[in-house]
Order: C-alpha cells, then sequence, then structure tokens
C-alpha cells in the first residue's frame, strides 16, 4: 500500500475505525504522521472542538513515548475544561500520579481481584446459563456487557439492576455511542451525581460508626500510604474511571475473544482441550485485536521522533493497536498464532507508570466466561445476521453486534460444570498475593505447620528448609530482603488430591536492580484448603549466577 491510499485524516473515519489496521500498515513507515483529528475521551462533539495531533504507529515511538511521561504529558486540557469529570490515575501527571495510585494500590491489589475468582465463575456460570441454545443471540449485549457490569456492582456494593446504567454511561463517556452533545452531557452529569451520591452514603454511614463493608468504596474512603489519603472528591473520580474506562473496554475485550474463537476454530480446539492455553489465547487477541486503540499525549517541551520535530504544546496519539502490529516486533502481524512466544509483550494495557491498574481484572471477566463458555455449550458459530463493526470512534475496536449460535452439549456428554477445587483457588491466590506483596493475604492460607523447602545452593540467600508458620515468615522475609518479585505466572496446575504440582513463569529484580526471569516448578501439599508442605524448584543455577554475579 502507499501513503496516498491512507491520510491521517482517513483513521476518525467510519470506514477505517471498522479496520484500521490496513491504514496502520499503510502510514507507519512514515510515523509520526501529522494531521490526525480525533477527540479525547469525556469530550462532547459538536460542542467541544475535536485535537489535531501527530499519530505515532511504530513500536518503538510509541513504547519509548509511554515510557517518557515527563516529555508526554497524560493532561487533558480539554476534558479539564468540560462538564464530564477528569479520569483519575489516566489522566494524572506526576508526582500526583504516584501518590494517588500508591493509596489505590493498598486496595485495588491483584490479591483482591484474585479473591473474585469463586464469586466470579458462580456469577458469569449464571449468565451463560441464562443463554438460550440453539437460536441466534447477540454476544456482545447478551453476555459480554453483563460480565464487567455485574462485576461493578459487586465492588461498588450497588445491586445488578444498575449494571445496564454503566453499560451506558461509559458508551457515552468514551464516544461509542451515538448522541447528540446534550444526551452526552447529561449522561456525564448523572454519572457523576451517581458517585458522588454513592460515596456520600458510605462515608457519612462510616462517620456514623457502621462496621466497613467488603466494598471497594468502604476500602477506598479508609485506605492511607504514607500519611496520605484519597480526598472525596478523588475517590468519585476513581469510580467514575474504574467504570468508564473498566466497563466498556472489558465488554470490548470480551467481544474481541468471541470473535476470535469462531475465526480461529483450530486454535479454539486447543484451547477447549487444554484449559492451560487460555492465557496464550487471550494475549494474542489483545495484540491482535485489543480493543484500546489509541491514548492521547500532550509534549511538554520540543522532541525529536523518527524524522518528525514536534513541538511543546503539540497533541501526539500513542497507536497501542499499530505497535502492536509492527513486524519489526511480532513477525507476520496480521495472523493469529496461538504459539507466538512475544505475543504477551503486546501494549493494549500501555506501558509505563500508566500500565492499566484493571489489567489483572479484565484479563480474569474474560478468562472466566471463556472457561464458562466452554463448560456448558459443545460449539459454538457465527449466527445468520451480520456483525456490526464499532464505527464510532477509534479509541476502541471491536463490534457493537456479534450474531451468534450456541450448541448445548448432548445429555450423554454432559458432565457437572466444573469449578476449581477450594486447593487450587487457595493456590491461585498465593500466586496473585506474593507479587502484590500482600503478606497478609500469603499468611492467612498457609498451614501453621507447614514446612517450606527451597533447592538452592549458598549463592541464593532464601535457600534452605524452614519449619511451620514463622518459619515460613523467615522464609518470605528473605525472599522480600533479596528479591522484588514482578510477576508469578502459574501457567499449569496439576492436581491429585491434596497435592498439587504447579509449573510456571517468575520476573525477578534483585535489590541491586537486575532482572531476570525463570521457570519454576512448586509441589505443594494442602491440608484443609491451605498449604502444608511448600517445595520450590526455581531454575536454581540460574539464580544463583545471578547473585553470584553482584556478590
Amino acid at each position: 500500500m502507499s501513503i496516498l491510499e491512507f491520510a491521517a485524516t482517513d483513521l476518525a473515519t467510519p470506514e477505517v475505525i471498522a479496520n484500521p489496521y490496513p491504514a496502520y500498515a499503510a502510514l507507519r513507515p512514515y510515523s509520526p504522521v501529522p494531521g490526525y483529528v480525533d477527540y479525547p475521551p469525556g469530550t462532547v462533539p459538536g460542542v467541544d472542538e475535536p485535537v489535531v495531533a501527530w499519530a505515532l504507529l511504530t513500536h518503538e515511538q510509541v513504547r519509548d513515548a509511554a515510557r517518557d511521561h515527563q516529555t508526554f504529558s497524560s493532561r487533558d486540557p480539554l476534558q479539564e475544561a468540560s462538564d464530564a469529570p477528569t479520569l483519575m490515575l489516566v489522566n494524572t501527571d506526576q508526582p500526583l500520579h504516584s501518590a494517588h495510585r500508591k493509596v489505590v494500590n493498598t486496595v485495588f491489589t491483584r490479591s483482591r481481584v484474585e479473591a473474585m475468582r469463586p464469586w466470579l465463575v458462580e456469577r458469569v456460570g449464571q449468565l451463560v446459563a441464562d443463554l438460550p441454545a440453539g437460536r441466534e443471540i447477540d454476544a456482545v449485549h447478551e453476555l459480554c456487557a453483563h460480565v464487567p457490569a455485574v462485576v461493578m456492582c459487586k465492588f461498588f456494593g450497588a445491586p445488578d439492576s444498575d449494571a445496564p446504567k454503566y453499560e451506558r454511561w461509559a458508551n457515552a463517556f468514551m464516544l461509542s455511542a451515538d448522541l447528540t452533545g446534550e444526551e452526552r452531557n447529561a449522561s456525564n452529569l448523572e454519572l457523576g451525581g451517581y458517585f458522588v451520591a454513592l460515596c456520600q452514603a458510605r462515608a457519612e454511614a462510616l462517620a456514623a460508626g457502621e462496621k466497613p463493608g467488603d466494598g471497594l468504596i468502604d476500602a477506598l474512603l479508609l485506605a492511607e500510604a504514607d500519611g496520605e489519603k484519597l480526598t472525596f472528591e478523588e475517590i468519585v473520580r476513581f469510580c467514575i474511571t474504574l467504570v468508564v474506562a473498566g466497563s466498556e473496554t472489558s465488554m470490548y475485550f470480551g467481544a474481541n475473544v468471541i470473535d476470535a474463537l469462531l475465526d480461529h476454530p483450530e486454535a479454539a480446539a486447543r484451547v477447549r482441550a487444554d484449559r492451560s492455553l487460555i492465557k496464550a489465547f487471550l494475549d494474542e487477541t489483545l495484540r491482535l485485536t485489543g480493543p484500546p486503540q489509541r491514548l492521547f499525549r500532550i509534549a511538554t517541551r520540543d522532541v525529536q521522533v523518527g524524522d518528525a520535530q514536534i513541538k511543546a504544546g503539540d497533541w501526539v496519539a500513542l497507536f497501542f493497536a499499530a505497535a502492536n502490529h509492527d513486524p519489526e516486533v511480532f513477525p507476520d502481524p496480521e495472523r493469529f498464532d496461538l504459539d507466538r512466544p512475544n505475543a504477551n509483550k503486546h501494549m493494549t494495557y500501555g506501558l509505563g507508570i500508566h500500565y492499566c491498574l484493571g489489567a489483572p481484572l479484565a484479563t480474569l471477566e474474560v478468562e472466566v466466561m471463556v472457561g464458562a463458555l466452554f463448560d456448558r455449550f459443545e460449539r459454538m458459530e457465527r449466527g445468520p445476521s451480520e456483525p456490526v463493526p464499532q464505527t464510532a470512534t477509534l479509541l476502541q475496536h471491536s463490534r457493537t453486534r456479534i450474531p451468534v449460535v450456541l450448541h448445548e452439549k448432548s445429555t450423554a456428554m454432559t458432565a457437572p460444570t466444573s469449578t476449581e477445587s477450594v486447593n487450587v483457588r487457595t493456590t491461585r491466590t498465593m500466586y496473585a498475593a506474593v507479587p502484590a506483596g500482600d503478606v497478609e493475604t500469603v499468611m492467612a492460607n498457609i498451614h501453621p505447620d507447614i514446612e517450606t523447602y527451597y533447592y538452592g545452593t549458598d549463592d541464593v540467600p532464601y535457600a534452605g528448609t524452614y519449619h511451620g508458620a514463622a518459619g515460613f515468615g523467615e522464609f518470605l522475609q528473605r525472599v522480600g530482603t533479596s528479591v522484588e518479585v514482578l510477576a508469578m505466572d502459574p501457567q499449569l496446575i496439576i492436581e491429585q488430591g491434596d497435592h498439587l504440582a504447579v509449573f510456571g513463569h517468575l520476573k525477578f529484580r534483585t535489590l541491586k536492580g537486575t532482572e531476570f526471569e525463570s521457570d519454576f516448578a512448586h509441589i505443594i501439599e494442602l491440608r484443609d484448603g491451605k498449604w502444608f508442605v511448600f517445595r520450590d524448584f526455581a531454575n536454581s543455577a540460574l539464580v544463583a549466577r545471578v547473585f553470584a554475579s553482584e556478590k
């Protein structure tokens, strides 16, 4: 393709929004491309003026700009001047961003998200059980929209009857709904008023001495980090951010995964046969058709990007989706490859300090949804009606309607719906809690008489045998004073009675700044749903070399 086939102004047209990837491929060699005209989220087309921005389309350019938050500001003066609430964290620069995120991180933890798994499996199972078999349904609005909406209701302690409001407000704010300026403004005001009232009611209840509940609003009202707390207005804005950034994006993520299951039946069959491949399937879908396409930044200084001289004050659009299709990083980028080794390096969830806080929640929601569909239905096929692409905004890429027909398993083949055992759920909770630094959750899930074995040489500071809960605490303390656990990904769990074999991947950073990765195998015995024996077989030779090199 030549650049004459597409210009930057074409990126906001309905035809390109429906399928932007050919335009990205044509324009990428000329990136940064000037003249992209579009609206940031929260602004009101027809009332506010669009911005004119540089479009960054290569992996290197998008990566570097996302990491350089000092040069590329996330603040949005148009949104700040509008009637719409300014998004928390998303449109916040340093040092306020770190201060806010530190407080939010104390309550919106991976362990809190993972602890929702049993409830989510049951609740999504109910949603899937309500789907009719044998006739056409719209997977987007009859399933994918409901999953994040009921999760939001759970978080906020709101009735499920509020779920449709969350979808409607998110669609209006994120510009994917076809509304007049007056309708969009009214929706944004209604959204703000709803959370002011909800947060005010919980604040007054706590002030009156009511015991805090397990909802997110109570946790945010009480959260503190380094002596700092969120203001009431900041808590309201965080709730709004969670709804508008989480509900619609997760809905479209689920829709794109269903599209991928239909488009790639061989890969879908492999995942159905081996559920441990779900994560790889989700990662490749996020790379190939992740919903978020771009976010805006504003240059704070003159900066050279490629052959372009970007001036201070210029708007810049970071096209994460175009970066995910850059053949320099992802060979044969238009092909869905379940075995792509670097699929999890996609930038759909962002990069740097603005990496998506809700990524673990969105992934969990869609993972559980796929599992529930596999549990109940033998197969899924496209319905006779045509799917309808989302064409209102390039902020998200997906479909607004996906007609499907679901075919139930025959009676002879139907097995009881499988949910994970208590032992597996406990173990997943532990693997989420360790990188999050949630020692309280970890210690709550071990047996008082636990035996702990880490097999390694003396070069590894935490190698050895530890006895009892106190010994396990000592093991954690030694690990914590030696390395920072950046990620702990259990990729395969094999269960036999009260024994689990867990195989996965770890990412560490030593206190001297050396980052390294290692596969692991853990053998775990549980008693009464708690870890009773823990044997850690990491790549001890690699770990020992890293520590030896720092002596």
